[in-house]
């Protein structure tokens, strides 16, 4: 039965890079941004999120027994820890452009319009879970592994709101996997620029690469905290570069705020690990 699904993913997901990405990558179709029934409309974005929340869930619940936790135990937390990240992921959003909220207050809560910062999600997400995890009978660091585990799929399909949504893209380009943009989602700068860099999709693909990273090393049977820490340096190592070429980027002081928490995760990371390395030949 999991060949049937692999198959079935692998097969539609062919339907899609051939007759719907690649045309629209090229300008020749419209990228849709939600799909219309009558007087009702399903917002693709929101459809993106559901499903990438999805796969994270599937995906801890697959590898949950490698780290000594039950399947039920990742039901218990699955729906505390979407909440906190998705609320993380706006308020950290809002926090930083909070200019473009303080004259329409009312549109901090439409996520459907894009807006959430991967950042907020994965700093709220990981600490709700180190506390949650500290009122079960498993480690917390055990559940920051598998977390950090689940995570990168997640990610990497999450990305794909933003094409539906015409943003997080990069500086225009001439490259061959270079990507349409319509007039009214360009910036005002590059406004007769067609193609830009997809930066969204080089940031799934690099989450995608991470994943496996990730279950490689799982498979070494590692120290506790390893996984969440590897993952944490290896995502803010490929956002910094890739935010490097964004064009919608938050700034302070003209420097880009995500590329300062990129830094300070990777400098985090390096030094969690070697503290863990350290500690393991303490022991040795």
């Amino acid at each position: 039965m999991k060949y049937f699904y692999w198959v079935s993913g692998i097969c539609l997901a062919a339907v899609l890079i051939f007759f719907f990405f690649i045309p629209a990558f090229a300008g020749n179709i419209s990228i849709p941004q939600q799909i219309t029934f009558g007087r009702f409309a399903i917002r693709l974005y929101g459809i993106t999120m559901a499903a990438s929340v999805l796969v994270g869930y599937l995906v801890a619940r697959h590898y949950a027994w490698r780290f000594g936790i039950s399947q039920e135990s990742v039901d218990d937390v699955a729906f505390w820890i979407t909440i906190v990240a998705f609320l993380g992921a706006r308020v950290y959003y809002v926090a930083v452009d909070f200019g473009l909220y303080r004259n329409n207050l009312s549109e901090i809560y439409k996520i459907w319009h894009g807006g959430l910062s991967i950042y907020g999600a994965i700093i709220s997400g990981l600490i709700f879970a180190y506390f949650y995890a500290r009122t079960k009978a498993f480690a917390a660091f055990r559940l920051l592994d598998l977390l950090a585990v689940a995570l990168p799929l997640a990610q990497g399909l999450g990305r794909f709101g933003n094409f539906f949504n015409q943003e997080a893209f990069g500086l225009p380009t001439d490259l061959p996997w270079k990507m349409y943009v319509d007039a009214a989602h360009r910036p005002a700068a590059y406004i007769q620029a067609s193609f830009f860099h997809p930066t969204f999709l080089y940031e799934a693909l690099c989450s995608v690469i991470i994943f496996f990273i990730l279950v490689r090393i799982m498979r070494m049977k590692v120290l506790p905290g390893v996984l969440v820490f590897t993952y944490l340096g290896l995502y803010s190592l490929s956002r910094f570069f890739i935010e490097g070429i964004r064009l919608d980027s938050s700034y302070i002081h003209g420097i880009k705020v995500d590329q300062v928490t990129a830094v300070a995760g990777v400098l985090a990371a390096g030094v969690a690990l070697l503290m863990i390395w350290r500690s393991a030949r303490a022991r040795a």
